[in-house]
């Protein structure tokens, strides 16, 4: 394997990135029998340890380009940097070990283990069997499986989220600096996919390498990306900013007609769990005390608990009626238990709530952990507020374009709201 020219550099607070920047010098893809490039003349700079979101309608160019940092698709003109490395003549599958790569469903190998699976780099890069170990281990529980549980499975046994987790940890297994995602989330359904990227953005804060994702998305891409690219016919970029600053000032019409409609509602990808004030909750463990713990609970003035595992992440919810049913805190697992993470927005905090027809939900950390909970009139008082600035913002727009495209995502959104505080009185 060639190694990354680039040193970890510190970053605010205690991140340190690990991540390569990438750049692209003039590359134009060409293919036989057409008459227009895939991708024009591009020029692209990324900053080590950002995550850059690749959008635009179909065909633009945004997976090609992706594909040609990696070499799986060779560019006809132009140079491809990994930190300081031209890697346009280097060896593509040595290449492609240094950099991890993660495509829908996983790419798994059907047939073998997870531990094989994320194992399969290290091997060919000669790594020991303790060190495959060690690094399987670490990266099962970076991405919120337990390797006791998993690392013995077959694709096969696991569900489509779970196997999307483990191509994760296979392709971060030989410790790339950089981390290549085709459309990484888009098999799984909604509720999966809203937990699969709030586990990008934790192992992220901690990994901090340099990750290109392709995605159909826009919201999906404010959310996780530091920068979103938006990529009009031919690889031509049309915008390449931060969230904030497409949204607040689309750079021309091809981009404000391409966000369109869900310009007003990104806004609330904006907004994440971490910003709302969350609430104090009881947590037990399986075999307490259940008069304990329902006197914990009384003392702090909650009429419920939440039972964690080892690792503080939930199994639970009970009433206190239920808990003192019981001697002890039973090891009862319920399947439907909504969990946010700090880094969800409140788009998906309300999705959660909505799906487990639940007036609240559980705030996790990045790995997993119980730190509080969020409850539905929390996050429709912020909600309230921002559908006002929306409204604002469509009537500004159409008193320019005399459209009425935005407004029409906006009566949707309103009936989930209600649907959701109907929920919640209910609750």
């Amino acid at each position: 394997m060639t190694e990354s020219t680039t040193t970890p550099a510190a970053a605010p607070g205690d991140r340190t990135v690990t991540g390569a920047p990438i750049r692209l010098e003039g590359v134009v893809k060409k293919y036989r029998g057409t008459t227009k490039p895939a991708v024009k003349k591009l020029d692209l700079e990324i900053d080590a340890g950002d995550i850059v979101a690749f959008v635009g309608p179909s065909g633009c160019g945004k997976t090609t380009t992706l594909k040609m940092i990696n070499r799986l698709i060779e560019p006809t003109e132009g140079k491809v940097f990994i930190g300081d490395r031209d890697v346009t003549n280097e060896d593509p599958d040595k290449l492609r070990q240094s950099v991890g790569y993660v495509i829908q469903s996983g790419g798994l190998f059907p047939h073998w283990s997870v531990r094989k699976n994320i194992g399969a780099i290290p091997r060919v890069l000669g790594w020991d069997k303790k060190k495959i170990a060690d690094r399987t281990d670490y990266l099962l529980d970076l991405v919120g499986l337990d390797a006791a549980a998993f690392a013995d499975r077959l694709p096969k046994d696991m569900s489509g989220g779970q196997q999307q987790r483990v191509g994760v940890a296979r392709a971060l297994a030989a410790d790339p600096p950089v981390l290549l995602m085709d459309e990484p989330f888009s098999a799984v359904d909604p509720i999966t996919r809203v937990r699969l990227q709030d586990s990008l953005i934790a192992i992220q804060h901690e990994v901090a390498k340099t990750i290109v994702i392709v995605t159909h998305d826009f919201e999906e891409a404010t959310k996780l990306g530091d920068k979103v690219l938006i990529f009009s016919e031919g690889g031509q970029i049309e915008q390449y900013a931060t969230p904030e600053e497409i949204l607040a000032n689309p750079a021309n019409a091809f981009v404000e007609e391409f966000i369109g409609s869900g310009a007003t509602l990104a806004h609330l990808t904006l907004s994440r769990v971490k910003d709302v004030e969350h609430d104090e909750v009881t947590t037990a463990t399986v075999g307490e005390s259940s008069k304990e713990v329902a006197g914990r609970a009384r003392a702090a003035g909650h009429t419920w608990i939440v039972v964690v595992d080892e690792h503080g992440r939930p199994r639970a919810w009970p009433s206190l009626r239920e808990v003192e049913s019981q001697d002890r805190i039973t090891d009862y697992i319920d399947s439907r238990l909504p969990t946010v993470a700090t880094s969800s927005t409140l788009n998906d905090a309300l999705d959660s709530m909505l799906a487990a027809s639940q007036g609240g939900t559980l705030v996790t950390d990045g790995r997993g952990r119980v730190v509080g909970s969020l409850t539905i009139a929390s996050v429709m008082s912020v909600i309230r507020g921002q559908l006002a600035d929306a409204r604002d913002d469509v009537a500004s727009y159409e008193s320019h374009h005399h459209g009425d495209q935005q407004d029409a995502s906006l009566p949707a959104f309103s009936e989930s709201a209600q649907t959701a505080e109907s929920e919640a009185s209910r609750s």
